[in-house]
């Protein structure tokens, strides 16, 4: 007597692929297999000790169970590829908009101006201080007295203009905030504001781009319009 109990044991871990056919060459037995076996042992069963009525509806009733897990398995297999290509198509719209992460990097693109934002705790980390913007290279290419600014979340919205007015081309920058003694002020918090132009997919793993720029889903505080 074929036992179902120690069958659905046996294959419990391979369930999305417990269905065979005649071309595969996979060893695991399927339900197809188990079928096929328990038609068998009841063709070929003793005529003088034929299978108890209870007995056969007790395997039959397994063989149920079984062949709902296999659906549940192949279903939430399913259910999981849809959500991943959900996911990945809603990843793909981010590009052209705006990643808000911690850093100091920033793109410039078409004259259009950029919100910088930087987040103070310390209160004397407030007082006397100034922006520097600097190129791809490294350059400074323009300093703007900040003054005072406030304990918490601050946004300065920066006109992509160099120190002659003239407005800067299009990429990626960087700035820095120092106090009058070109020190980092005390609880300072900067953060990126980059455009996204690409979205790499790498396995389970989502990477956008920024130029050179690497960001991961996970570090993104705000998205915001490109």
């Amino acid at each position: 007597m074929i036992d179902i109990v120690d069958y659905l044991n046996a294959n419990a871990l391979n369930l999305p692929n417990t269905t065979k056919t005649g071309n595969n060459t996979d060893n695991t037995l399927g339900k197809d297999d188990f079928m096929d076996l328990l038609i068998a042992q009841i063709s070929n069963q003793n005529p003088m000790e034929p299978m108890k009525d209870t007995e056969f509806i007790a395997q039959l009733a397994q063989f149920s169970s079984l062949e709902q897990m296999q659906n549940i398995a192949s279903g939430m297999e399913m259910l999981s590829l849809t959500q991943a290509a959900s996911t990945n198509s809603q990843m793909v719209n981010l590009i052209g908009k705006r990643a808000v992460i911690e850093g100091n990097d920033f793109t410039i693109k078409d004259n259009d101006n950029v919100r910088l934002r930087y987040d103070i705790t310390d209160d004397e980390g407030t007082k006397n201080l100034k922006l520097i913007i600097r190129d791809s290279n490294n350059d400074i290419v323009k300093t703007i007295d900040l003054n005072e600014a406030n304990i918490g979340e601050n946004l300065f919205e920066f006109d992509c203009t160099d120190e002659n007015g003239n407005k800067l081309s299009n990429g990626n920058y960087h700035y820095e905030i120092l106090n009058s003694d070109n020190e980092i002020p005390s609880g300072l918090k900067t953060y990126s504001n980059l455009l996204i132009d690409a979205v790499k997919f790498d396995g389970s793993t989502i990477i956008l781009r920024s130029g050179t720029n690497k960001l991961s889903i996970d570090n993104i505080i705000e998205v915001i319009q490109g």
